[in-house]
């Protein structure tokens, strides 16, 4: 009977041991995180926090990377995060989580978009380890890119069950000619600091939950009108605006129709030359008619 403990226990040693090496080296790679937000040394600090969240951890230590994320964007909104990490070939990256608030139901997105003067064959977004966000995703491509007529808007999206979690996230794009660049994204919990609501039926108000980042942008209040147009929807009037939010539909004059009403709060923030965005939206039908016209 001894004998027959003797492997077990072996093997019992062996997975501890094996444990214990990742505790060890999780830890000291989390007080390289501390040393290099104390020294101000942000892109150590991101090429440290990587490391961590690539060995495997429990819930209570996802939640104390994402407070040290915090932290770090508190510095300067997240952008001396990193070096210098987009090619010559892609102007600019955004990275957008998105929740949509509709009567009766919610719906989580995720998108890239990337602005190239080449050729894009696909962009990919994955979660640390080889991990597809949604498999229910679509490649698209706008040649009207303002102020360069050159460059072209690919946008990668992908529509999710829930709302995309915090953590360690790989983006791949690849281009026509060989090209082809990736790099890390770290997302930290999504917290709305100010969020719109419906106040009546053709109105709304934004909360204020939390003080903003005085490094980070103003968020952003998108209003938009949709129609149902060839069996899908396409926005046929926009604004957006940085303060002196509005709060309800004033001064435009549109055809008497039924529309989808958005109104979005987007905080914005960076990872060195990359823009990180947070949308909420809520929506609804909007009825223009000869009683109820925009003045």
């Amino acid at each position: 009977m001894k004998k027959a403990l003797l492997p077990l226990l072996m093997l019992s040693c062996v997975v501890n041991t094996a444990q214990a090496a990742d505790w060890f080296k999780s830890s000291d790679t989390l007080t390289q995180v501390h040393k290099h937000l104390l020294d101000n040394d942000l892109p150590q600090m991101f090429d440290s926090l990587v490391e961590v969240w690539q060995i495997n951890s429990s819930q209570s230590r996802e939640d104390h990377l994402n407070e040290l994320f915090d932290q770090a964007l508190n510095k300067d909104c997240g952008k001396t995060l990193t070096r210098k990490t987009l090619p010559d070939w892609i102007s600019s990256v955004v990275v957008k989580r998105h929740i949509i608030q509709s009567p009766g139901r919610d719906t989580f997105r995720v998108s890239i978009d990337v602005e190239s003067e080449n050729n894009i064959q696909d962009i990919t977004f994955e979660k640390w380890v080889d991990k597809i966000v949604s498999s229910d995703s679509e490649l698209t491509k706008d040649s009207e890119v303002v102020n360069n007529a050159s460059v072209s808007l690919y946008r990668k999206r992908y529509n999710l069950a829930s709302q995309l979690e915090s953590g360690l996230y790989r983006l791949s794009v690849k281009g026509d000619g060989g090209n082809s660049w990736s790099t890390w994204i770290i997302l930290g919990d999504v917290a709305f600091r100010q969020q719109v609501r419906w106040a009546s039926k053709d109105t709304w108000r934004i909360d204020k939950k939390e003080l903003l980042n005085p490094y980070c942008p103003l968020p952003k209040l998108e209003i938009g009108l949709y129609d149902y147009i060839d069996e899908h929807y396409e926005q046929v009037w926009g604004k957006s605006y940085e303060s002196d939010y509005p709060m309800n539909l004033t001064g435009e004059e549109l055809p008497n129709d039924r529309y989808v009403l958005a109104v979005s709060m987007v905080h914005s923030r960076w990872q060195g030359d990359i823009a990180i965005e947070q949308a909420q939206t809520i929506s609804k039908t909007y009825d223009i008619s000869s009683e109820e016209e925009l003045k």
